[in-house]
């Protein structure tokens, strides 16, 4: 496996994370603190004796350059789309990938030390430096706006690692002051495409908390939004009802979403890997498909299942907390539609895991808002009888109580999938019932497209 020495938060080396995520290869990370000199040390220095991060080790291969560590771990991972076998093709990924070295990284480098690194170090900058710097870097950026306005990635209609390397040395482009409004596809291309990549996401929160400690202790690192979720009272022997069929009996039932609280959404893209359905409840993964098709539901059946399935081996949003199942309508969902195998299948470990994910398009409205079951509460939940006419179902809904943890996902694109643990059989502590909300906030935008998604129920037999 690929030894790799970095600190997170330098250009180069968060550069090679990202490119590693997005190519798909399986590396060992060693931390190496750049701000403490620990990259100068003599343990380090026999390593990279260039005193640099990031370093990247195969055996008795050492490489000391993040673009070389790309292109080799390109290879390592076989055929890749984002450094392509095709000669002319990887050609003008190298022609990027050497130009953002000799000339983009410089450029950006100087307002990245003069705006984010001396304030760091309590020093003004120096206007002087910038000014002298500023022809140069329109120059250049000037080269990626001509070539961004014909294609929607640096070398085409696919994304490379040439895209994350020269995306790079703007990670921080809002404190370096870059002035981007000038070059509007070079903007374009980094705020929609590059910045909405996962591979992104999810790397960006070691550069703010290192770079933007005041950023992170005003408590902006960690984003939340102000949302209003519609919790349901418990009204202790009265039981919450919902029929799906007229009738006089729904006459004075207690009815649902009559606790709305106006509650925060945390971000949770800078921590997107520590997610888990055994512990919060939820999780978070990329989920390519080519399947599109998606008002024909035979077809969906038919060809975008057996990927569901294949997925979970190696889910119009509803504006109510609640979860799916309770921990007796689990086991009867499963005597429903198996009848024969049940009691077999029961006797051991059954999850019910939820597959969500936008079509189509990004999704800007109406995002999911996932409760921490690592803060529940055993009073927390409380049953909701759904009538049918042909039977009777339950979920659980939830009231709403002060210290309860939410999470959403913002600007999740149709390669991404969210997986919802809503009934697990197992009772040893992990997280067997996940509360989710569909939600909307006042700064999501006006003329955002509605949001179109897909949410398959799975159950899992172990």
């Amino acid at each position: 496996m690929l030894e790799v020495y970095l600190d997170p938060c330098t250009v180069n080396s968060r550069k090679t994370l990202a490119g590693l995520d997005l190519l798909g290869t399986k590396y060992h990370y060693n931390f190496v603190n750049y701000f403490t000199g620990e990259h100068k040390s003599p343990d380090y220095t026999k390593i990279n004796p260039c005193a640099t991060v990031p370093a990247a080790v195969d055996d008795d291969l050492v490489l000391t350059e993040s673009n070389a560590i790309l292109q080799y771990a390109a290879d390592l991972s076989g055929e890749s789309a984002a450094y392509p076998k095709d000669l002319k093709k990887r050609a003008l990924v190298n022609r990027w990938l050497l130009w953002e070295a000799s000339v983009w990284f410089p450029s950006c480098y100087v307002y990245l030390v003069e705006y984010v690194v001396k304030p760091l170090l309590n020093t003004k900058p120096d206007e002087e430096t910038i000014q002298g710097e500023a022809h140069r870097w329109h120059r250049l950026a000037g080269i990626l706006d001509a070539q961004l306005a014909k294609t929607k990635w640096l070398t085409g209609e696919t994304v490379t690692i040439a895209d994350i390397a020269v995306a790079s040395p703007m990670h921080l482009h809002g404190a370096q002051k870059l002035p981007l409004e000038e070059h509007p596809n070079l903007k374009r291309w980094l705020l929609d495409e590059v910045e909405n990549l996962p591979c992104w996401k999810k790397t960006q929160s070691a550069v703010d908390k290192a770079l933007l400690p005041k950023t992170a202790a005003n408590g902006h690192t960690e984003k939340s939004v102000q949302a209003t979720l519609n919790f349901t009272k418990d009204l202790g022997n009265k039981l919450t009802e919902l029929y799906f069929y007229k009738t006089n009996d729904a006459k004075g039932i207690h009815e649902l979403r009559n606790d709305a609280h106006e509650i925060a959404v945390t971000d949770g893209w800078d921590k997107v890997d520590s997610f888990s359905v055994d512990n919060e409840g939820f999780s978070h993964h990329n989920f390519e498909t080519s399947y599109d098709q998606w008002e024909d539901e035979e077809a969906t059946k038919a060809e975008f299942y057996p990927e569901v399935v294949d997925f979970l081996r190696d889910r119009t949003p509803m504006m109510l907390v609640h979860c799916d199942y309770t921990a007796e309508s689990g086991p009867v969902r499963v005597r429903q539609l198996l009848p024969e195998e049940a009691e077999d299948l029961l006797s051991r470990r059954v999850a019910f895991i939820n597959v969500c994910k936008p079509v189509h398009r990004m999704a800007e409205e109406r995002h999911l808002a996932m409760f921490d079951s690592t803060a529940t509460k055993p009073d927390d939940f409380f049953k909701l009888h759904l009538r049918y006419r042909d039977r009777n179902g339950e979920n659980y809904v939830m009231k709403h109580r002060n210290g309860q943890k939410w999470y959403y996902f913002p600007k999740m694109t149709p390669d991404e999938a969210i997986l919802l643990n809503t009934y697990d059989s197992e009772t040893d502590g992990r997280a067997r019932f996940v509360s989710h909300s569909a939600f909307e906030y006042a700064t999501s935008p006006k003329d955002a497209p509605m949001r179109e998604s897909i949410e398959i129920w799975t159950i899992a037999f172990f």
